[in-house]
């Protein structure tokens, strides 16, 4: 998959899950934060591809994937076992 792809896929997925993904240019790399009730991914634009995924892939790592349904190209990304192997 397309690195693009699965930026576009990990953006989706967090506005499922009520995440709002800011993208902007400031000093710095960004990353996942609360403010009172709402998270967000606060993300550099500037970044490499690689380097916004692996923002997401870090941020995600406090939630309990158990009750979420996870697209299939994601698994992979978050280290997720997949069950029906």
């Amino acid at each position: 998959m397309k690195k693009t792809n699965i930026l576009l896929c990990l953006e989706k997925f967090c506005h499922n899950l009520s995440i709002v993904v800011k993208y902007d240019k400031f000093f710095g790399r960004g990353g996942f934060c609360r403010l009172r009730d709402q998270s967000y991914f606060i993300i550099n634009e500037r970044l490499s591809n690689d380097a916004k995924e692996q923002l997401f892939v870090d941020g995600l790592k406090a939630y309990d994937f158990a009750a979420i349904e996870i697209p299939l190209q994601l698994k992979d990304i978050l280290n997720i076992p997949d069950e029906k192997q």
